[in-house]
């Protein structure tokens, strides 16, 4: 059924039309569009993150997950995976200005379902972080961003009285590093507000453009930090018709 769920939301978003933004945006991020050579307005996003797994209380399930994007704003998040041996589906969006973490195994044990107010701020400052991944995000008419040195940028992303913010970090080179925020809610630990990261660890030449390749997010909690996904982008793809 979220599999089902997924596609449904996908197709009703490929529907929409999609207003170009032209919000001024710092150097730091036009060196980086430069760098990597990415278009700057794509309408849409597909991904396939491959060899994944993300932590599920004390242990890792290994997932493969199909993502889609497009800076309506809109994220959606397919998982399939198994946790103990036992089949486990899951769907992480973003869609009408509300996000939801929906979580079930054997398709139809739910062992999540979040929603509400904190999950609508952190599945919009999520979507906030990926923006280097859909560039349309950058020049979004409810993303504002402010330049604090030669290799950071601060970001506010706002939608329908929902708003987030955070701090991405480029190296020297000028590509996209990793993102910092505390807007961000952990539905693990009672929906408690903790700071979170995102990291790019690696980059691969697509043949057309560079892009982030091995990604891992994490919780820093007052016991210590906590990782709790690692990723890697197999397959990047911008403006799809269809699924």
């Amino acid at each position: 059924m979220l599999g089902k769920r997924f596609r449904m939301e996908v197709e009703e978003e490929l529907r929409k039309g999609y207003a170009q933004g032209d919000r001024e945006v710092p150097g730091i991020l036009l060196r980086y569009l430069d760098l990597c050579g990415l278009p700057p307005h794509p309408r849409n996003l597909l991904m396939r993150w491959a060899d994944s797994r993300i932590r599920r209380g004390s242990g890792w399930m290994d997932v493969d997950m199909l993502q889609f994007n497009t800076p309506t704003p809109f994220r959606s998040v397919y998982i399939n995976g198994r946790l103990f041996g036992i089949p486990v589906d899951g769907l992480d969006i973003y869609s009408r200005s509300h996000g939801e973490m929906i979580i079930r195994a054997l398709k139809f044990l739910k062992l999540a379902d979040e929603g509400g107010a904190p999950m609508d701020q952190s599945a919009l400052v999520t979507i906030l972080s990926e923006a280097p991944l859909l560039p349309s995000l950058l020049f979004a008419e409810y993303t504002e961003w402010s330049e604090l040195d030669e290799n950071m940028v601060e970001a506010r992303i706002r939608d329908h009285g929902t708003a987030a913010g955070g701090i991405f970090t480029f190296d020297d080179r000028g590509r996209f590093i990793k993102f910092y925020t505390e807007d961000k809610y952990c539905a693990e630990f009672n929906m408690e507000q903790h700071p979170w990261s995102v990291e790019v660890l690696s980059y691969q030449d697509t043949g057309g453009f560079l892009y982030p390749s091995e990604c891992t997010a994490t919780w820093h909690l007052p016991d210590g930090d906590l990782k709790y996904f690692h990723g890697r982008i197999g397959e990047a793809e911008f403006n799809i018709n269809t699924l």
